[in-house]
Order: structure tokens, then C-alpha cells, then sequence
């Protein structure tokens, strides 16, 4: 971003929420294990959907409404609340709830199909398809419920939106591969480096796979259309949203 001419007061917002995420992610590894918070299923559910909601209060731009917008910040909510839904749906998924499963993952999907965010309802989507694979017995309950998925990540590419890519957002992989062939491969072995948790923990499990793929498709879908590229380019969202994920994975290791 430097070498681009991007602002510091741009970039240096990344650098302080890695340094935050490190203190509060570690503070939450050392809590005692045994100290465990019960607030049931509805609770945590309702404020997933309500955040998710809260775009469509904003004006939005071109019609597109991923952010929560305060001043000069914008918060791009589903790069947040999606790791944590993920989570929410394994464990209503383990108990055996598996209409509630099925159904907050179809409201979770409309709900992203009207942002638009077709880049995070398919990597939402995929990482959903595993946890309904895995622990659905039905198998006709598992057919249909997959079936809609697809149907879902379809129609959400036919709509795709029409806001133009920001260079050190959408594009940072090119800026990047601007840099030099070396940059270029240090840039990509960075972002296989942040998946590797998820795959090559050495307690794999249904979670840590559906996180992973959750992360994974969200960088495959940044080659075929604008989506912000998580991590790497500009944005504390994606940032604040991995470390929920890799924390809360780590901690339930």
C-alpha cells in the first residue's frame, strides 16, 4: 500500500487491529477452560441475524448493503458475524437441532442474497454444506437442504453487483504481483500460511474443516469477481473476523 500511494491512516488501521486482536485473542486463549458462559441457542441467534440485518438501516452504495458505516469507519459485518455463525451452527448442529440449523442457514442466505455479497453467501454456503453433510442423518433432509445451497450460490452469482474494485482491496494480489515476482510469491504463500490452522490441525474435526473451507473459498471468489481479498487487502472486518475463528478454534482444540 505504501509503494501505492495508499494513505497511512488507511493501512495503519490493519497493523492496529492485528495488535489488538493478538492481546484480546490471547486474554481469551488464558481464561480458565472450565469457566463456561450458558446463554442458549435463541439469544446468540438473534444477534447474529440482527447484525446481519443492520446494513439495510444504512444508505448503502449503488444499492449494496454489506456495511455498518459510523463517521469514516465502515464495518463490513458478514466478514464478522459469518466465522461466528459458522460456529453457532456446528453446535445447534451437535445437538441435534436440525431444523433450527436449516433453517437460520436459509435466512442467513437470503438475507446475504440481498446485500448482495455473492463472495461471502458462497463461501458461507460451503462451509454450511459440510457442517449439514456431517452431522444430517436424513438423507432426504441432507439432499434437499444441499440442493437449496446450490440453488442459492447460483442465483447470488446471476445478481452479481456492479461496484467497481478498490486497488488496495479488491486488487492488493496485483499491487503485490507489481512488486516483483518474489513479492508476488511471498503474497500467496502469506495467505496459505493463514489456512493452514484450519487444515493441518493436528485434532481435524468438522469445525476446523468448515472454517478453513469458509476462509478458502472467500479468497478463491476474489478471482472471478470484486470481492474484498480477506487478510491481505485493506480492511479490519475480515481481520477481526479471523480472529474469532482461529481463537475460538484454538481454544476448543
Amino acid at each position: 500500500m505504501v509503494s501505492n500511494g495508499v494513505a497511512s491512516s488507511i493501512w495503519i488501521q490493519n497493523i492496529l487491529i492485528w495488535l489488538l486482536g493478538t492481546v484480546l485473542g490471547s486474554s481469551y486463549l488464558f481464561r480458565n477452560k472450565k469457566r463456561k458462559l450458558s446463554i442458549g441457542n435463541l439469544l446468540p441467534t438473534i444477534v447474529i441475524i440482527v447484525l446481519l440485518v443492520f446494513p439495510f438501516l444504512f444508505n448503502g452504495l449503488d444499492g449494496v448493503h454489506r456495511w455498518l458505516t459510523f463517521g469514516p469507519i465502515n464495518i463490513y459485518v458478514a466478514s464478522i458475524i459469518l466465522p461466528l455463525l459458522i460456529i453457532h451452527l456446528y453446535k445447534l448442529a451437535l445437538n441435534k437441532h436440525e431444523r433450527y440449523v436449516i433453517g437460520l442457514l436459509f435466512i442467513t442466505l437470503l438475507i446475504l442474497f440481498f446485500h448482495p455479497d455473492a463472495g461471502q453467501l458462497t463461501a458461507f454456503a460451503c462451509a454450511a454444506a459440510i457442517i449439514l453433510w456431517k452431522t444430517i442423518s436424513k438423507w432426504i433432509i441432507k439432499f434437499f437442504s444441499l440442493t437449496f445451497i446450490a440453488v442459492f450460490v447460483i442465483i447470488s452469482w446471476i445478481f452479481l453487483d456492479d461496484l467497481e474494485p478498490v486497488p488496495y482491496v479488491e486488487d492488493i494480489i496485483f499491487l503485490v504481483a507489481d512488486l516483483g515476482t518474489v513479492w508476488f510469491i511471498l503474497g500467496i504463500l502469506s495467505l496459505i500460511l493463514l489456512l493452514c490452522p484450519f487444515f493441518l490441525n493436528g485434532n481435524k474435526n468438522v469445525i476446523s474443516l468448515s472454517l478453513g473451507v469458509y476462509f478458502l473459498i472467500a479468497i478463491i471468489v476474489t478471482l472471478f469477481g470484486n470481492f474484498p481479498l480477506p487478510i491481505m487487502g485493506y480492511g479490519i472486518s475480515p481481520v477481526i473476523g479471523y480472529f474469532i475463528a482461529i481463537s475460538w478454534l484454538k481454544k476448543n482444540k
